[in-house]
């Protein structure tokens, strides 16, 4: 009984003292004060759209110089020959967010840190090369090794270019990390490897990515440094990232956001009829840049099935073949950028009423 009593009382003293010291004790939440004279008042004249999302959120006091370089140039000559640069660089957000920075670019062993085919006898799909023969991903579909790997891996694949990107030092070299062009090399426009594809397109590769954010215009549309008809090939160069922080968090306000711009595009098409709508409403605001050049969507709160559904759902980046009469559709067309979200039984009605089917079963003709 003695020994108890003597605990407790140690334990009070204990909390008391905890509690008496300043650095551990509950702070009060303190909104930060903002940096004098940092410029932003001069930028918020025309970036109206970047003020609503920054002031008053926890990123308030982060001058624009944070996340833009040549700011200064550019307030003191404001035009587009001037523009900021913006670090797209995962270790800009990594330098305050240090767990997430490391938790996000460790691989996870043995599950993740291998490359295994899915379509093998000891793979989740033996029968995956006859389900879908004739399609790209006969060749070479591996597991998902994380999304710090998603553009090598992509780039790495048989499927992709003909296997013209490989690791540099080889494949001992396979879970290095890194920007992209640190562990990848291009051994030319004429390396073709044996039982290879040749697929790989810009569509698909800015959803690998958010270093494109900038020089793709929304959907793919021509105005932008790259669109749906660039060369692939080009694209990857300017890629060093896998998607950053900024997929699925605002580096202005820091609001729960979405940046991919097909599945905008469908929310928006019908806020009240969607997959993630809830009593005739989806939680999503979508805000206009550079006069619509691009588009994020903002949500009051987080809705992980909505930021992973830019990527993990079922989508279109590829040219195919019109229903009604057979006519080729290519890049052109904004069909090629396009998300149905639509469940299974709906599915094929979706892209019968689309006039698009992108697939051809090379056995039984299926589409």
């Amino acid at each position: 009984m003695l020994k108890q009593r003597l605990a407790v009382a140690a334990s009070i003293v204990g909390l008391g003292a905890l509690l008496a010291i300043p650095s551990l004790a509950a702070p009060k939440a303190k909104p930060a004060a903002k940096p004098a004279n940092d410029g932003r008042e001069q930028c918020y004249m025309c970036h109206t759209e970047v003020k609503a999302l920054k002031e008053a959120s926890k990123h308030a006091a982060l001058a624009c110089s944070v996340c833009h370089d040549k700011t200064k140039e550019h307030l003191a000559n404001p035009g587009p020959d001037t523009k900021p640069v913006t670090k797209l660089d995962p270790a800009v957000c990594g330098s305050c967010h240090k767990n997430q920075y490391q938790s996000f670019f460790t691989p996870h062993y043995p599950e993740g840190g291998s490359r295994k085919e899915k379509g093998v006898p000891t793979g989740r799909s033996p029968m995956q090369d006859k389900l879908l023969a004739g399609h790209g991903f006969t060749f070479e579909h591996a597991e998902p090794r994380g999304h710090a790997f998603m553009v090598v891996d992509q780039f790495a694949v048989d499927r992709f270019q003909g296997g013209r990107y490989q690791f540099k030092g080889g494949w001992k070299n396979y879970d290095k990390i890194g920007k992209t062009w640190d562990v990848l090399e291009d051994k030319g426009a004429s390396a073709k490897l044996t039982e290879t594809a040749m697929a790989g397109n810009p569509t698909c590769i800015q959803c690998k990515t958010s270093d494109l954010i900038l020089k793709w215009k929304y959907l793919g549309e021509k105005g932008g440094k790259f669109d749906r008809t660039s060369n692939v090939n080009d694209v990857m160069k300017d890629v060093h990232n896998p998607v950053g922080c900024i997929e699925c968090h605002d580096p202005h306000g820091t609001q729960p956001r979405v940046i991919r711009d097909a599945l905008i595009a469908a929310i928006d098409k019908d806020p009240a009829k969607n997959i993630f709508a809830k009593n005739g409403k989806t939680d999503l605001k979508v805000v206009s840049f550079r006069d619509g050049f691009r588009k994020i969507g903002v949500m009051e709160k987080t809705d992980s099935r909505m930021m992973c559904a830019q990527c993990h759902v079922e989508y279109n980046c590829n040219p195919g073949t019109q229903w009604s009469d057979g006519k080729p559709v290519t890049f052109a067309s904004d069909r090629t950028n396009h998300f149905p979200l639509k469940n299974a039984k709906e599915i094929l009605a979706h892209y019968k009423q689309l006039d698009f089917f992108d697939f051809k079963h090379a056995v039984t003709g299926a589409r």
